[in-house]
């Protein structure tokens, strides 16, 4: 069973300021602890069900493992469903992210939902997109709903998160996903390069606007006022990576 010490510190582990503190976050559902046990991250801690660890192959014991039961696990869930495991995982050092010729990356700037954020981690890893950087103010990556919307992309796809400003100052393409710009349909002369996407609500920032780019657009057919920024990813990708 889990200890009531051990119930109260995963359960401090769905705010973000004590997943900074202890350097630390949590991993829900089958399918994503079964990416996160194929990963590089450190596991530190795994709970779960006899039924769960029936079906697993054989894996590296974490430092603690708790077989339990679902009463013990909906204490300890982000969810108002608990999964049959849940895992703990140390959060890695940041690293820098330096774009290779004939790579993509993906920018955020300002996007504020954990699912969109989940989301669009899970749209570049299914377009080969290794990396992706974040405008500080983005949401946090390890946050649950992030991590469980990736669907265990957060795994192969490195993310940082740093001062976009000094970043996008490059000599590679940047590509502004805006409402008005190039229709992408219709581009040509397409080389690898970043594809910054800004929150639904404001878009991409003023500051940013003065930086050397190619602003580009989803022609609209319909009234819809905007696209979910996920969603507006998915099509950009698809459109840019594959022409």
């Amino acid at each position: 069973m889990i200890s009531k010490s051990r119930i109260k510190f995963v359960q401090s582990l769905h705010k973000k300021k004590y997943r900074q503190k202890y350097g630390q976050f949590t991993v829900e559902g089958a399918k994503s602890v079964g990416e996160l046990l194929h990963s590089n991250f450190r596991i530190k801690s795994i709970f779960c069900t006899q039924e769960w660890l029936d079906l697993q192959p054989a894996f590296n014991t974490p430092e603690e493992f708790v077989i339990t039961d679902e009463a013990d696990l909906q204490r300890i869930s982000f969810f108002a469903t608990a999964s049959p495991v849940i895992a703990i995982a140390e959060i890695p050092t940041s690293g820098s992210i330096h774009l290779k010729p004939g790579e993509w990356i993906i920018a955020l700037d300002g996007i504020n939902d954990p699912g969109n954020l989940g989301t669009i981690i899970r749209i570049a890893d299914w377009y080969g997109i290794k990396q992706m950087i974040c405008s500080k103010d983005t949401v946090d990556l390890f946050n649950p709903k992030t991590i469980s919307s990736t669907m265990g992309s957060f795994a192969r796809v490195q993310v940082d998160y740093c001062d976009l400003s000094t970043y996008l100052k490059t000599d590679i393409p940047v590509y502004f996903c805006e409402m008005e710009g190039e229709t992408l349909h219709t581009l040509e002369h397409i080389k690898p390069g970043i594809i910054v996407i800004g929150s639904e609500a404001h878009g991409i920032r003023t500051q940013l606007q003065t930086l050397p780019h190619r602003s580009i657009t989803i022609k609209r057919i319909g009234e819809a006022e905007s696209l979910n920024a996920a969603i507006a990813t998915g099509i950009i990708c698809d459109r840019l990576i594959m022409n």
